[in-house]
């Protein structure tokens, strides 16, 4: 299991878009933190893109809980892209490989589901070559 659990709790706050670029500039700076529950807040579609964005430089996050908030598809498609990107091979190699998103939907949830980042990627890849 993870080396350190460190987490942070933020569901049911209400926060809201003026929140998503101070948690965006704090995952995107790599902190120690493993597991980040925003569910049950107030983001919407576009806060969802930045929060997704803050993902591809981030590498010691495990788990992102981002549930029942007030968002559509675009926020799927967001994190989707963050974690999976199929537009190229190198765009695969360049996503985010160790966080899972949950809340999203089970076909989300199952990606980056290895302990080693070095496999999520490489499953990842053997999927768009197949």
């Amino acid at each position: 299991y993870w080396a350190e659990r460190v987490m942070l709790m933020l569901q049911e706050n209400a926060m809201s878009s003026s929140d998503a670029p101070t948690i965006a500039n704090f995952l995107a700076s790599d902190p120690p933190l493993r597991l980040l529950s925003l569910a049950g807040n107030l983001f919407d579609d576009n806060d969802a893109t930045v929060l997704a964005n803050s993902l591809s430089s981030n590498t010691n996050l495990r788990l992102l809980d981002i549930g029942r908030n007030n968002t559509k598809d675009e926020e799927r498609l967001a994190f989707l892209r963050a974690i999976f990107d199929v537009s190229s091979l190198a765009s695969c190699a360049a996503s985010n490989h160790t966080c899972q998103v949950v809340g999203l939907g089970q076909d989300i949830f199952c990606l980056n589901c290895y302990d080693e980042p070095c496999v999520n990627k490489w499953v990842k890849i053997f999927a768009i070559l197949s």
